[in-house]
């Protein structure tokens, strides 16, 4: 096997800082269901997911 080179070692994706909560998160970004643009954490995405389901 051949070895990996560590300059080819990136992180996946860059630390974003949520508008809603503030935190800085890694990875994907959910779409805030208040206006269809906004790009929320993880968390307050699924918050607002459930906030939503729990209104119906």
């Amino acid at each position: 096997m051949g070895k990996l080179s560590t300059d080819s070692l990136k992180p996946v994706q860059k630390p974003r800082k949520c508008p809603k909560c503030g935190k800085i998160y890694y990875g994907y970004p959910a779409l805030s269901r208040e206006d269809n643009k906004t790009e929320v954490c993880p968390v307050c995405g699924i918050e607002e997911a459930l906030l939503a389901y729990l209104r119906q």
